[in-house]
Formats: structure tokens, C-alpha cells, sequence
């Protein structure tokens, strides 16, 4: 091509591009640079006082004056998931350099080596089509992501990674950003850090390793799934020779060393947890509280294992819910072991309970086991355990929702009948029945099984679940789940929502939550331990106030209350009463094949549940409820300095009224039997037109009806004082009619 012959807008364009080319590198450099000076990305985020402290947590509760009280100090020694840096080996720190990033202690938070070869690397890969991986990480890089969880595959957040690296070296020491990294890199089969790997794999400490040993699990961070000892032990063999290699080939280990690591045939085995006692054992409530701290911290983007180390040495104020005088009651009681049948011996039956404050939800003690506690961090059966509830079920998924839906009164009545369902036919306590009307009222008091069934059949299960689901905040109840039998179960349906034969259950916590509303005016309460938790800068970290949910009027509470409270006075629940003479109401419970026992019950100060069972379900053969007289010592000693409150009062739209106790309607002068309860004003049934015959099921009332089962055809059963659904068969069928004008309020004698 002749001189001069290239076209000028070829000359422009070429040069536009080279001009361009050589402002994006200066851009791209520009950006490097500032990276490396430590312009982007800051690490304040990161907390770093808590994650280098060394301080002791300290917890609190709030006394009745306002004033913080201690509690208790979380010490570094309770940790079982972190170590420090002067408990590992340095054959294990210079494993990681070694293996991770030899110029570790040289550079300042990159190595420009690595990183200049991962990105040639990485424009390759652009060009190429290949996954844009840019590796190239060293140590304190790796930390920052695992600090952050920002593991974005992206130019952009490797060199905001960079730059939180440089500026974390200006932070914290070498020997400490490495004590942070072994302790939050994933070494396989859920092992998160050293200590964790350790007692996974060789069954002692992270102190006691070996050389072969630090190789073998340093071995593991670069691919966990592939040099996993358990899973591949000859990967996991070959990669600890590399390892073993490149520490000799940097001097880190003498060759005597290196040879006698070579020769050490490696015994893998898993440790027994929980081995001895803790110096320092906390109450169930300090690890209840620990549980929610992790769980909150984690959420916010901590490993487990960083969460830890900054719940026990962070330096955190921790404020909780504790009563420290309502604690020691229960366990004064459960320590106690001839407070509950059949709790010595090879398999000792358990017990829980968790006593709320209804007027804001706080946790005011909880206790999760009989006996006297040895260890930390145990079974906490009082908010780990799942249990069928039984017929502690029946108020706040029956009778509560269809009062509220306004499905039925007080005095609605269903005839206690045999009523198939699909080859289920519900049964009541003793396998009897009366065949005759019976008041929900009466139904409760008893604890019938046949009125809450066919009350759900009417209402709907669907109704049900959503109160249960949203304005009680249970969480455990399933939906639809297919289970490990390939069947698929569902709580919605008549056994499980009326006799309490649930899927997987409910704890002691959210059972004794689900009954705040019958002595808070219809406001749920969520329950929580934690109030505040502020670092040693003073930012809080968690803040918890008092959560309320309109789960039901202030009508349909006091009702139940008052239905609740005659199941105490003279119904399954007699002997719970106290003898101050405190208004008490509650609900027992037992379930199906007597595997468990229950009692959730309340005064105007406190509600808590007693659960008692084995751990693994089988039969309880105790006579009577032993659940009654633990609640009842515990409620008679926290009760004991509060103001004795012996009767109930009325909100406005309660009315009492007259009824006939055969159909359940407004009484006449023509109604044979009759009693006198409360109603709501807006939930009012018409007066009684003096027919009190029981009629034979027509043609519609005997179709067969399907129930929502767990997935196998078959109700599950979940109550011995079970009930059978069936449509009543008297003039009232609790629905809301037009009504005469209410009689005027008056109060019920006693009530």
C-alpha cells in the first residue's frame, strides 16, 4: 500500500482507539493503585474491636426499678467452636502460609505476584469464553470474604476485596488476621475452623495435632468435597504430601521433620461431643440466649464460628428478658427430682417449661431439662424439642377462631356422638359417649373430643391453620411436606388440628406464646430473650421491643379466659388453682398412646406451659397429670409478691345471659335446663323455641366426608382425650342469626 493511502477516517478511528486503550489502562491502573492504597472499600462493616477483642461478654437483665442487673460474663473458655491463636500449633499456622499464601508475612495484604498472574489469567479466560475466575486471593483476602460473604465473581468486588485487605493489615496484627481466618474457613463435612476439623476428623483438639495432622486438614481449603479425609482419603493423602513439601521447600520444617510426617500412617476418627463437665455451666435461659445471639449474628452475615468468637469474647453488653427470682424458682423445682415420676434411673422421663410475661412477650425463665445442668449449649427441650401438643390444642385452634368467626357461643351445642369419617371415628377419653347436646362450654371444661372436631368441620381446617399460622405465631405447623417415606403430610386437617396430632409438633416456647392472647386482651405477645445488644463501641448490634398481633377481641378473650378458668375450678385441670386465691385458667393435655403430658395455664402476671415426656416418644405410666403440681409450685412461688387478682373484668361488648343447655339458644320461660354465661354483644344466638329433641341424622349429615390426613390415608392422632367431628343436631348450629335485643349486662355470681 502506497504512502498516504490509508483513508483519514481510518487514521482517526485508529487513533480514537489507541487514545482510548491507553486511557482505560491508566484507568484500570488508577483503580488498581487506589485499591492497593486502600481507597475502596473500608472494613468498618466488619466490626473489627469485636472480632480482635479479647473482652468477655457480659449479660443483664432489668430489675422492677429500671436498673441494669449482671447476670452473668460469658468467658472465652465456654467457646467450644473457637480457638485462639496461642492454642494452635505453628506446624498448623505455617501449613495454611505454606499451602494458601507463602508471602504472607511480607506482604500487606495482596501479593502482587499472584495477583498480576491471576489477572493475565483472568483476561485469557475473557478472550477464551472461559468462566471468569480470577483467584490469585491471599490470606487476609480470603478473611475479608469470609468476614463479608461477598464471594461475587467480579472484577469490581476483587478489587474492593483488595482494598479492604490492605486497610484490615493497618488494622490488626498477622498473628491475629490468621487466628481469624483458621477459624472461619470451611474444612468440610460442616466443619467451619481448625477446632471444629480437629475433633471431626482425629478426634482431639487442634492443640494436640501432629505435623502430618495440620497438613492433612490444611490440606482440605482448597477443594473441601475432593481432599475430604472421610470422603477421599487418598486425595486427602496426596494433597498432605504437597503440603508437606512446600513447607520444606520454605524452610518452615527441617527435613527430620518432613520425614518423620511422610511415615505417620493417619487414624482418622470422629471425637465424642460434649465430653465433661464445663467449668462454668449457664442456666437454660443463658443458652437460650446465646442460641438467638448466634442466630441473629449469623444473619447479619457471620460465620458460626466468628459469631461465636464475638458472642463469648467480643465485649458485648447483652441485655435479656430474665427474672432472675422467676429462674430460680423453676429450677428449685427441677432440680428436684421427686418433683416428677420416674425421672432416675437408665432412661429417665424429661420435663420443660417457659413462663412468659403476656403483657410484652418477654421470656422471664425457661427451664429445658429435670436435674441439676452439668454442660453448656445442651438440648433446650423447652425451645428445641417439638412435641405433640394434644388437647392443649383445642382453645387456640377451635374454640378462640370459631368464637371469633363467630362459628359458635359459649353455649353453642354439639351433640357428643359416634361419627365415622373415612374409616376415623373420633373417640372421647374414656371411648364413651353421651349421644346427648353438649355445651362448648362443658365440651372444654371436659375436654370432650367429639365438640372440637366437628366444630372444625364446620368452621373449616383452612380457617384454623391461618389463626394458628398468623395471629399465634406458631411456626412448626406444615402445610404440605413430603416426608423421607415419599408420603405427603399436611396439618391441615380434623385430627391434627383438634386433637393435636401434628406433623412434627410445637415447642414449649411457641405453645405457651400461642396462649398470651387469653390473658393480654386478644394481643398475641411474640416471645423473645434478648432485649439489646451493644459492642464494645457502644452500636447496638440487636434491638428487640415488644411485638403484638390482634390475634382476637378483647370479647373473645375474656370469654375463653372465663371457659379456661372453669377448666381449673372443676375440669381436667383441678388442682392448678392457687391458693391465694390468683384467677388461674389453663388447658391440660394429653396425647395418643400417652406419650406426652401437658398443662399451659396463666394468672394475670404470667403464662407457662409444663410439658413431661421421654425423649424418645414411648409410653408415660404415671396416674394423673404430673404436670399440674410443678406448675403449680412454680406459679404459687412467682405469683407469690404479686397483686392477687381474683376475678376478670369485663370489657364493654360482654353481656351475661341465660341459655338453654339443650340447644344452646337464649333460655325461655319454656326451656327445662338452663345456665347462665358470658356472650359478646355481636356474637348473640336467638331465643329457644322450646324444642329440645335430638334428631336422627338425615341424608346430608351422614355423606361421608374426607379429612386432610398426614399423607397416609389415616387421621393422625395426636390426643387421649380425643374428639369425633359431627354437625350438631339441634336447632343451634352456632352460626350467627339475627337476634333479639341482649339482656342487660349483669355479672355472674363468682365470676
Amino acid at each position: 500500500m502506497k504512502e498516504g493511502s490509508i483513508k483519514p477516517y481510518v487514521k482517526k478511528f485508529i487513533l480514537t482507539f489507541i487514545i482510548t486503550f491507553i486511557v482505560c489502562m491508566f484507568l484500570v491502573a488508577g483503580v488498581f493503585i487506589a485499591a492497593v492504597m486502600g481507597w475502596f472499600g473500608g472494613v468498618e462493616d466488619l466490626d473489627i474491636p469485636a472480632l480482635t477483642s479479647d473482652a468477655s461478654s457480659q449479660i443483664f437483665y432489668v430489675d422492677a426499678n429500671g436498673t441494669e442487673q449482671h447476670v452473668t460474663t460469658l468467658t472465652s473458655a465456654q467457646n467450644k467452636v473457637w480457638v485462639d491463636s496461642d492454642q494452635i500449633p505453628q506446624h498448623m499456622k505455617d501449613a495454611f502460609v505454606a499451602i494458601e499464601d507463602e508471602r504472607f508475612y511480607s506482604h500487606s495484604g495482596f501479593d502482587w505476584r499472584r495477583t498480576m498472574k491471576a489477572l493475565v489469567a483472568y483476561i485469557g479466560n475473557q478472550f477464551r469464553g472461559k468462566a471468569s475466575t480470577f483467584g490469585g486471593s491471599t490470606i487476609t483476602q480470603q478473611l475479608v470474604k469470609n468476614l463479608t460473604g461477598d464471594d461475587d465473581r467480579t472484577a469490581a468486588r476483587k478489587i474492593r476485596e483488595i482494598s479492604q485487605a490492605v486497610n484490615l493489615e493497618k488494622q490488626i496484627s498477622k498473628d491475629k488476621i490468621l487466628e481469624l481466618y483458621m477459624n472461619s474457613i470451611y474444612l468440610s463435612q460442616g466443619c467451619t475452623g481448625v477446632q471444629a476439623a480437629s475433633g471431626k476428623f482425629f478426634g482431639k483438639p487442634v492443640s494436640e495435632l501432629t505435623l502430618a495432622e495440620c497438613a492433612s486438614i490444611a490440606g482440605i481449603t482448597q477443594y473441601p468435597s475432593h481432599y475430604d479425609p472421610f470422603v477421599n482419603p487418598e486425595n486427602n493423602l496426596e494433597k498432605q504430601k504437597t503440603v508437606l513439601k512446600k513447607m520444606l521447600e520454605l524452610r518452615l520444617i527441617t527435613t527430620e521433620e518432613y520425614d518423620e510426617a511422610m511415615a505417620q500412617e493417619l487414624v482418622f476418627g470422629k471425637s465424642s461431643e460434649n465430653e465433661g463437665r464445663d467449668e462454668s455451666v449457664n442456666s437454660y435461659f443463658v443458652d437460650q440466649v446465646i442460641y438467638d445471639l448466634l442466630e441473629e449474628l449469623e444473619n447479619m452475615g457471620y460465620s458460626k464460628t466468628l459469631a461465636s468468637k464475638v458472642v463469648y469474647s467480643g465485649g458485648l453488653k447483652i441485655v435479656t428478658t430474665i427474672d432472675p427470682a422467676v429462674q430460680d424458682a423453676m429450677e428449685a423445682v427441677y432440680e428436684n427430682t421427686s418433683n416428677f415420676p420416674n425421672a432416675t434411673g437408665s432412661n429417665p422421663i424429661q420435663s420443660a417449661m417457659v413462663v412468659i410475661d403476656p403483657k410484652t412477650g418477654a421470656v422471664k425463665g425457661l427451664v429445658g431439662g429435670i436435674g441439676k445442668k452439668t454442660n453448656n449449649l445442651v438440648l433446650n427441650r423447652a425451645t428445641q424439642s417439638l412435641r405433640q401438643p394434644g388437647s392443649t390444642i383445642k382453645p387456640i385452634a377451635v374454640y378462640a377462631p370459631a368464637m371469633e368467626n363467630k362459628v359458635i357461643t359459649a353455649g353453642s351445642t354439639y351433640v357428643d356422638r359416634e361419627k365415622d369419617f373415612s374409616g376415623w371415628v373420633p373417640h372421647n377419653y374414656d371411648r364413651t359417649f353421651s349421644n346427648l347436646p353438649v355445651t362448648v362450654r362443658i365440651a372444654l371444661r371436659k375436654s370432650l373430643n367429639t365438640t372440637p372436631v366437628f366444630i372444625l368441620e364446620e368452621m373449616g381446617p383452612e380457617v384454623s391453620y391461618d389463626f394458628m399460622t398468623q395471629k399465634l405465631g406458631v411456626t412448626s405447623l406444615v402445610e404440605s411436606e413430603t416426608g423421607g417415606d415419599g408420603k405427603v403430610y399436611s396439618d391441615i386437617g380434623l385430627s391434627s388440628l383438634a386433637l393435636g396430632g401434628l406433623t412434627h409438633g410445637i415447642s414449649p416456647l411457641e405453645l405457651t406464646a400461642a396462649y398470651t392472647p387469653f390473658a393480654n386482651g386478644g394481643l398475641y405477645a411474640k416471645p423473645y430473650c434478648i432485649s439489646t445488644v451493644t459492642n464494645s463501641r457502644g452500636k447496638v448490634l440487636v434491638q428487640n421491643n415488644p411485638q403484638f398481633t390482634n390475634a382476637m377481641s378483647e370479647e373473645t378473650a375474656f370469654i375463653m379466659s372465663s371457659m379456661l378458668n372453669e377448666v381449673v375450678t372443676s375440669g381436667t385441670g383441678a388442682g392448678a388453682g392457687l391458693s391465694s386465691g390468683m384467677y388461674t385458667a389453663g388447658k391440660t393435655g394429653t396425647t395418643s398412646n400417652n406419650n406426652d403430658r401437658w398443662f399451659v395455664g396463666y394468672t394475670p402476671h404470667y403464662v407457662a406451659a409444663v410439658w413431661y415426656g421421654y425423649d424418645s416418644p414411648r409410653a408415660i405410666n404415671v396416674a394423673g397429670n404430673p404436670c399440674i403440681p410443678v406448675w403449680k409450685k412454680v406459679m404459687t412461688e412467682i405469683n407469690k409478691d404479686k397483686p392477687v387478682i381474683t376475678r376478670l373484668t369485663a370489657p364493654a361488648g360482654i353481656t351475661t345471659a341465660s341459655y338453654c343447655t339443650h340447644s344452646g339458644l337464649l333460655s325461655t320461660k319454656n326451656c327445662e335446663a338452663r345456665d347462665a354465661f358470658y356472650f359478646s354483644t355481636e356474637n348473640m344466638p336467638p331465643y329457644c323455641k322450646g324444642v329440645h329433641t335430638i334428631e336422627e341424622d338425615d341424608e346430608e349429615s351422614t355423606e361421608t366426608t374426607t379429612v386432610v390426613t398426614p399423607g397416609n390415608g389415616v387421621p393422625k392422632t395426636g390426643s387421649t382425650e380425643k374428639k369425633a367431628p359431627s354437625k350438631p343436631s339441634t336447632p343451634n348450629n352456632g352460626k350467627l342469626w339475627p337476634v333479639a335485643p341482649p339482656q342487660p349486662a349483669k355479672r355472674l355470681p363468682g365470676m
